[in-house]
């Protein structure tokens, strides 16, 4: 029978002070002592040498203790529980014992249910059952914490359980202090990670005590990884549309069998959330261009992200997972109401706004595509490769990049609206020469063709140039989220195809309000169709050897009233005639022809039938031809909200302040998502029988700018810009205009004149 050791060697541990009582004759040590062998000599006892367990006395079965090694404890803090024992190792402990023994053929499971500070400590042999000996081959390591975040959802999850599993389904844990943060170790574990967060109490935009919420990495090298409702949304999703839905609760259970999305996936995912959430980004000023919900900076402290956060409502999903339901209160006057529903492959986005002091809609349905399938996600993986080799050259160059040094990376046979390989390549060296691209990523994906290995991307630029950085959208320019396209070639790489056209089409529906001088602000919805195509020389009138005519074809016939002479229009199914301008427009440094439907006349829409306009398809025919596929465009969405020069109140020409700078201030839009704002204005002079016009626009406007300064000048083309009497149709000499365009073609444009 083992025996404490201490100053009372004879007396055993079960009548230590504080555990019984005993007697004070000294006679009875001496018969206690005599017991003990007594049991000894009929096997009562069980063996084993100093340390490896202790008796409990006479009559009891022996106990045995459980402990074992700790390495690289830097920190205090770590506490170790088995069954209701906890033992509290000091700062560079090296081992520990638990204090109180257990039976043979008991069980116990050692673990971690504090973590010390700076330190993730993970236990091995840490379960099992006793054998009649002591336990000490637990062994505890601990790791410097290597990744942190923030559990938020609005307010800060505090005193949560944070877990973390790897692709193998190897887990450590961690707890939420008082402002959500929390910092683990992903020491010896393989990425992608996901993480699990269970709420200890109830938020107050209305989440309840024991909900959870989900997220995963998104990057190579994971350091942060923060968990929000709208985490939550990015990685239900991307579960929901594998061709066989899975809950996000049996992938944490079982990753290896679920594997995580990639960093390319949840980055095309992520994209389609942001481009929820932009509203409400927008109106508590953060820029969601570039923005990373899941690794970028994140405090909970009730401004910006955390902010928007507050302004959404609980998350619903249906039954089966597929489908969420987000309302969020963009200002204190808009609503906003999504439903992101997923299928195999793709996730369908429909968004209706309105604001209850203006009456104002917008509404938005968008498609992106999912890269669930092997196909489509080698596809994803071979144009970001292509992207990252057009950064690093960009990067290594530096001003002296060329065209040549880009060609690498552009079919051959490119060709996008007349835009050749050579042409495309130049273009862009002539934007990016001499700039750091510090990444370019896709964020959507607009068509995957598996049939001819095509896929058409809209991605995100970050770049630094001349000191100042800034983010961009690849889009292709076309104002709807055409994307640009990619085809693999024969030795396996994905180049930039373009749309293999000599045209680029666009299809948009504009909210104008017209500044008229004597009438006031007035407000119309405009049809915008165009086609334009390369112009065979720079002569007015316009002419291209390509097309002499278009023509736009929608999949239901669209009624307008035409401005000029207020009769009703409709652009059918059997072909609405563009008109051909007779002005040469230079973009690019490339001379164009233009086919406008508004030409001479807007095509007005009534705002009852915006709604049915939604997810209408606009095919363009040429030269009488059936429409090419590759210049179909679809409206996707529409805004009847309006914006405006804010302090402008005089249409006196001497008001334009001509040589000096003149301050211009608007308001934003609360209803869509901003892509770009473009302020410009534009001056008309006489010359001859016509008249020639000059053109100034604005710089560094963002998505959040709210005023610019333009100097307008006092001459263009050598003359000097005067008051134009308006008989006919005479323009007015200088005009300005501020354009904001949201992500999916929404366009709300204000238009002030001066004479």
């Amino acid at each position: 029978m083992n025996r404490v050791t201490n100053a009372r060697t004879d007396i055993p541990q079960a009548f230590t002070p504080g555990r019984g009582s005993f007697p004070s004759r000294p006679g009875w040590r001496m018969a206690a002592a005599l017991g003990i062998l007594a049991l000894a000599g009929c096997g009562g006892g069980g063996g084993g040498g100093s340390g490896s367990g202790s008796g409990s006395g006479s009559g009891t079965s022996p106990t045995y203790t459980v402990g074992g090694s700790i390495s690289a404890l830097s920190a205090s803090g770590l506490v170790l529980t088995t069954g209701s024992q906890t033992v509290s190792p000091a700062a560079n402990a090296t081992s520990f014992t638990f204090p109180t023994g257990l039976a043979s053929g008991a069980s116990y499971a050692v673990t971690v249910t504090t973590q010390p500070a700076g330190l993730t400590c993970t236990v091995a042999d840490g379960s099992g059952t006793v054998a009649s000996a002591a336990i000490t081959n637990v062994a505890v390591t601990c790791t410097a914490n290597n990744l942190s975040g923030t559990a938020a959802t609005g307010s800060a999850i505090a005193g949560a359980t944070v877990t973390l599993v790897d692709s193998k389904g190897s887990q450590v844990t961690a707890t939420t202090d008082s402002s959500g943060n929390y910092s683990l170790s992903t020491s010896g574990l393989t990425a992608p990670f996901l993480v699990k967060v269970v709420t200890a109490a109830s938020s107050k935009n209305g989440y309840a005590t024991g909900t959870t919420f989900y997220s995963v990495s998104d990057q190579a090298s994971p350091s942060v990884i923060n968990v929000t409702p709208l985490t939550d949304l990015i990685i239900r999703e991307w579960y929901a549309a594998q061709s066989s839905p899975v809950a996000v609760s049996t992938a944490f259970s079982a990753p290896a069998s679920n594997p995580p999305p990639t960093v390319a996936d949840v980055q095309v995912i992520e994209a389609v959330v942001l481009d929820i959430v932009q509203p409400v980004l927008q109106q508590n000023g953060v820029d969601p261009v570039g923005l990373d919900l899941i690794s970028g900076a994140f405090t909970a402290n009730g401004q910006g992200v955390d902010a928007a956060l507050d302004a959404i409502q609980p998350i619903s999903y249906n039954a089966g997972g597929t489908a969420a339901t987000l309302t969020i209160a963009t200002t204190s006057s808009t609503t906003q109401t999504t439903t992101v529903t997923a299928s195999s492959g793709s996730t369908q986005v429909a968004t209706t706004t309105s604001n209850s002091s203006s009456g104002t809609t917008s509404s938005v349905v968008t498609t992106s595509v999912v890269p669930t399938s092997a196909g489509a996600a080698a596809a994803l993986a071979g144009v970001q490769t292509t992207l990252n080799g057009i950064a690093s050259v960009v990067n290594s160059d530096g001003s002296s990049l060329t065209a040549q040094d880009l060609s690498p990376y552009i079919a051959s046979g490119f060709l996008n609206g007349g835009t050749t390989a050579a042409q495309e390549a130049q273009q862009f060296v002539n934007a990016v020469a001499g700039a750091t691209i510090n990444s370019i990523t896709v964020s959507r994906i607009t068509k995957y063709d598996s049939t001819n290995d095509t896929l058409g991307i809209v991605g995100v630029i970050a770049y630094t140039a001349n000191g100042v950085s800034g983010v961009t959208q690849l889009d292709g320019g076309e104002g709807n989220g055409a994307g640009i396209n990619f085809k693999q070639q024969a030795n396996g790489s994905w180049l930039l195809n373009g749309n293999q056209q000599q045209a680029q089409a666009q299809a948009q529906v504009i909210s104008l309000l017209n500044n008229e001088p004597g009438s006031g602000p007035s407000s119309q919805i405009e049809l915008f169709l165009q086609v334009s195509v390369p112009a065979s020389s720079t002569n007015t009138p316009c002419a291209s050897t390509y097309a002499t005519s278009a023509s736009a074809v929608p999949s239901t016939a669209i009624t307008a009233t035409d401005s000029g002479s207020g009769n009703t229009v409709t652009v059918g199914t059997g072909g609405y005639a563009l008109t051909e301008d007779p002005t040469v427009y230079t973009e690019n440094g490339a001379a164009r022809c233009q086919f406008d439907g508004d030409l001479n006349a807007n095509l007005l829409l009534p705002a009852g039938s915006l709604p049915a306009l939604v997810g209408n398809s606009i095919g363009f025919g040429l030269d009488g031809a059936a429409p090419v596929d590759a210049l179909t465009r679809s409206i996707a969405g529409y805004t009847t909200e309006t914006i405006n020069f804010t302090n402008l109140t005089s249409h006196a020409l001497s008001a334009a302040n001509l040589g000096q700078p003149l301050t211009l201030d608007w308001t934003l839009p609360v209803t869509f998502p901003i892509k770009s704002i473009e302020v410009y204005g534009s001056i008309e002079v006489a010359s001859g029988s016509s008249y020639v016009s000059c053109t100034i626009e604005a710089s560094g406007t963002s998505v959040t700018t709210t005023s610019t300064t333009l100097t307008l000048p006092t001459t263009c083309n050598g003359s000097p810009v005067v008051t134009i009497p308006q008989t006919g149709s005479q323009p007015y000499p200088v005009q300005l205009n501020v354009v904001i365009q949201g992500t999916h073609g929404e366009v709300a444009q204000a238009w002030w004149p001066f004479n």
